[in-house]
């Protein structure tokens, strides 16, 4: 999957599209999703979904089950 890496790329509501890099495993080191803001090179995260066996994942720091990310997460997508 291709995604955005541009800086100020608008949607379709006007907001700035997130900006996503993905890191494959390479060796000791996990793969990863570098997520950074649509309109600053400040704001940034990192997602780690397969550092931790296989029911972890670790979001910003934050180690927690896959259930647990699902139960704040999801409400929030909800539309």
């Amino acid at each position: 999957m291709k995604y955005n890496t541009k800086l100020a790329q608008s949607d379709k509501k006007g907001f700035f599209k997130l900006r996503i890099w993905y890191r494959k495993r390479k060796g000791k080191k996990a793969g990863r999703y570098l997520i950074k803001c649509g309109c600053c090179d400040y704001s940034k995260i990192e997602i780690y979904p397969e550092s931790y066996k296989d029911d972890g994942i670790e979001i910003g720091g934050v180690m927690a089950s896959k259930a647990e990310w699902r139960k704040i997460l999801l409400p929030l997508l909800k539309e």
